[in-house]
């Protein structure tokens, strides 16, 4: 019996053997291969950064944030937080929070988070509210001038950024730093932060009632007279609406950004594996 059982083995083995060597299975494999390539266009769980903010709120106090939404503080209660959120004027969300919080949005069929925060009440109708904001695909926004680099900068100089900013490392004592941030050669902000906290250097604008964010980066530390930025993310400057915006020259940004070109160019990923199998096996047949 053990005899046949391992003769029976044996042909199962060769069986396997000539079966992968067939024009279909080879097919499969490299089909398999071709699609391990091929860029996930659909997006992913949340886009980039647009906004972070640590601070203390009050009842009554309303935050806004980028792209249109505002974060109402309703109540305060010994152990949760009231909070509205609103697109523009509509409200999307009422709920209670204690600790840790998101927003997300369905968008194409995927899970988009918008918002996660954490708030705690801290007593004497304080919240501590820690919120990071990620980009709306379904809304419109400029991709950033500068995504997400690390930089080392020495105390005294000055790293050039774009559209005339620059940030300077103006002094460093022992763990801590004066980060100052130029415009045109003009100070627009000056803070001090601890290499120990990982804070962040955030610089924003106000235009026309919303919160813009313009720089964002997170201090990782500070060592031989360097500091050590991360994350650090530009966006380009708001306009005012009674500015002039030209805007003839981003159509290929929101092209980029809209869900049919991404569709299209999976379609056209997809058209053209599909082609290469068919020329692999048609080579395979003679």
């Amino acid at each position: 019996m053990a005899l046949l059982h391992n003769a029976a083995t044996h042909n199962t083995m060769a069986t396997t053997i000539n079966v992968m060597k067939t024009p279909i299975l080879r097919i499969i494999c490299i089909a398999l291969l071709l699609l391990s390539t091929v860029p996930i266009c659909a997006g992913n769980m949340h886009e980039a950064t647009i906004c972070h903010f640590e601070g203390d709120l009050m009842a009554g106090d309303v935050l806004d944030l980028e792209q249109g939404y505002r974060l109402a503080i309703d109540d305060i209660r010994k152990k949760s937080v009231m909070i509205s959120i609103f697109d523009c004027d509509y409200e999307i969300v009422n709920t209670s929070i204690s600790g840790d919080y998101t927003f997300a949005k369905e968008i194409d069929g995927i899970d988009y988070d918008i918002l996660r925060m954490s708030i705690t009440a801290t007593g004497d109708d304080v919240a501590a509210i820690a919120i990071e904001q990620y980009a709306d695909k379904d809304k419109s926004f400029d991709y950033p001038l500068i995504a997400c680099i690390s930089a080392s900068i020495r105390e005294g100089e000055r790293e050039a950024l774009k559209a005339g900013y620059g940030l300077e490392v103006t002094s460093v004592i022992d763990n801590n730093a004066i980060l100052s941030l130029y415009k045109d050669d003009k100070i627009v902000k000056q803070e001090k932060l601890n290499g120990s906290d990982k804070e962040r250097f955030i610089y924003a604008r106000k235009v026309d009632g919303q919160y813009r964010t313009i720089l964002i980066a997170k201090l990782d530390g500070i060592s031989d007279g360097s500091v050590h930025l991360s994350e650090l993310s530009q966006f380009e400057e708001p306009v005012d609406s009674d500015g002039d915006c030209d805007s003839s020259d981003k159509w290929n940004v929101k092209l980029a950004r809209s869900t049919e070109f991404r569709y299209l160019l999976s379609t056209g990923v997809l058209a053209g594996m599909f082609a290469l199998i068919l020329v692999i096996t048609r080579q395979m047949r003679r």
